[in-house]
């Protein structure tokens, strides 16, 4: 009897190392016109199952809604003004299967044709699933299995001539419920390059001591409703003052973060 195979796709789209059994780093990787090769080591951490591994690359950046919610955005279609790096950007290898615990180092090639001068962005996406194995016993059942394909997505950019980025802070907001403060701010994106840093939250009562302390990664390609949450459990009542700070002093790998301005914004939040 023939045997067939019922398989359910289950497709989970993540973002950074995320679950899978595979993962990827660097989780950014920045090229230029000095430095047109990179690299990504993908990794299969399982001690049982080979994985199969394949890389595709979209246009994509985080936007937010009115509610401070970001996302990741990937336009259906690219625009003749979209920075997009897409095109001219290509991985070798581009597919390839990993034995358990072995790792593939992925070289990353740029190859920008008539390209002004200004920073480009890609996403690599990293798409992975187990390689379920047959069943060699003959029998021809029928055999139901789940395959699970599980997507990386790491951010690429490509920096070309004069590339300078800023941000620009604005209308600071912020109120105490549930035990948390929650504040809004809009922020923009200054230059030709996208600011990538750091946002820090101090929080002091009314005699300057400190109640919390946060530190968080920002990215602002464009522009960002951005919603920030700080939980501090029960505070007594009073007035609490609030720095919001957003900086470039972030450290990666190879050190490449363009830097830019800092902007500092407080408020004062009544706590009855």
């Amino acid at each position: 009897m023939k045997k067939f195979y019922v398989i359910i796709l289950l497709v989970l789209v993540l973002s950074g190392t995320g679950f899978s059994q595979v993962t990827v780093a660097p989780v950014t990787v920045h090229l230029s016109d000095a430095e047109r090769n990179g690299y990504i080591v993908v990794r299969n951490n399982s001690n049982i199952t080979p994985w199969e591994v394949s890389i595709d690359m979209k246009f994509g950046y985080p936007v937010s809604d009115s509610s401070g919610k970001t996302v990741m955005y990937f336009p259906e279609k690219e625009s003749d003004t979209d920075p997009s790096a897409v095109k001219w950007i290509n991985f070798y290898p581009r597919k390839f299967v990993l034995q358990p615990l072995e790792e593939q180092t992925v070289r990353i090639a740029a190859k920008p044709k008539n390209v002004k001068e200004g920073e480009y962005w890609g996403r690599p996406v990293i798409i992975s699933k187990a390689v379920n194995a047959e069943d060699t016993t003959g029998k021809g059942n029928i055999n139901a299995g789940m395959s699970v394909e599980f997507r990386t997505v790491i951010a690429l950019n490509y920096r070309r001539g004069s590339v300078k980025t800023g941000i620009s802070f604005d209308n600071l907001t912020g109120k105490f419920e549930e035990n948390k403060f929650v504040l809004f701010a809009k922020v923009k994106r200054e230059g030709n390059a996208a600011y990538i840093g750091n946002l820090l939250v101090n929080i002091t009562n009314e005699k300057g001591s400190i109640v919390k302390e946060t530190k968080q990664e920002i990215s602002v390609y464009y522009e960002l409703n951005k919603r920030i949450e700080i939980e501090t459990g029960k505070l007594p009542a009073g007035k609490y003052n609030i720095s919001v700070q957003l900086n470039t002093d972030r450290e990666e790998t190879g050190g490449k973060i363009l830097k830019g301005n800092t902007e500092e914004k407080k408020i004062t939040i009544t706590v009855n």
